[in-house]
């Protein structure tokens, strides 16, 4: 006769399973977990809804989610005319106009300088621009306004008094200056968004020390048109 002891249960025999309950809801929690953090290749997601019937990857609700709140949009850079090609166009331009053959081009790490003399473009020491002026820059905007190239448009002046009213006076005339010279670019049909700087004779030192002092005032009394390698702005 079996003793009812010997088929009773011993305390620690199905202990075990106790533990194989929590190791699984361990892994459990831990798979699940994996799986919300995922999230699909676009380029992976539109091919495999392509081979779906009746499918239309280009429709927005079969997008795959973003991957992180903060991604970076990208920003494509719209071309420009190489500025080698730019160049000899602006030399052939300004070389046939009678009031522009004065200025120079120049080449300055990855930009195109065009310097207007102000004695060409301005009546007297003010920064109104004479008629010749606007006619010549009229001929100069149809080269620019057909490039898309980012242009800012900087005023110079020559050393004045060293006094802050000078100083000042030099600013607010180079401004003044390469506003006028930017106003005209727009109105004549450059469309897109021009930089002005007024520099006063803040560059004057650039200037090659070699020359003579009148040539080198000279050439300080000047309007750059900068020419970048990237387009402008609408």
């Amino acid at each position: 006769m079996v003793d009812k002891k010997d088929i009773v249960e011993q305390p620690g025999q199905a202990r075990w399973l106790v533990t194989f309950a929590d190791i699984s809801a361990l892994l459990l929690a831990f798979f699940v977990m994996l799986f919300s953090m995922s999230s699909l290749e676009a380029e992976k997601w539109q091919a495999v809804v392509s081979k779906l019937p009746n499918a239309d990857p280009s429709k927005e609700n079969l997008r795959p989610p973003p991957n992180s709140a903060f991604n970076v949009t990208t920003v494509d850079v719209p071309p420009a005319l190489p500025l080698g090609y730019l160049s000899q166009v602006l030399e052939e331009k300004i070389s046939q106009d009678e009031v522009l053959g004065r200025a120079q081009i120049h080449r300055l790490d990855k930009l195109v300088i065009v310097s207007l003399p102000t004695e060409r473009l301005f009546l007297s020491t003010g920064a109104t621009l004479t008629e010749s002026a606007k006619e010549a820059l009229f001929r100069l905007t149809s080269a620019l306004a057909q490039m898309g190239n980012q242009i800012d448009v900087y005023g110079h002046t020559a050393p004045g008094g060293s006094d802050s009213a000078s100083v000042m006076q030099n600013w607010r005339l180079s401004l003044a200056r390469a506003i006028a010279v930017a106003n005209e670019l727009k109105r004549i049909g450059y469309q897109r968004n021009v930089t002005m700087l007024g520099l006063g004779d803040s560059r004057y030192d650039h200037l090659d020390r070699d020359i003579s002092d009148d040539r080198r005032r000279q050439l300080a009394r000047r309007v750059d048109i900068v020419i970048h390698p990237t387009a402008g702005e609408p």
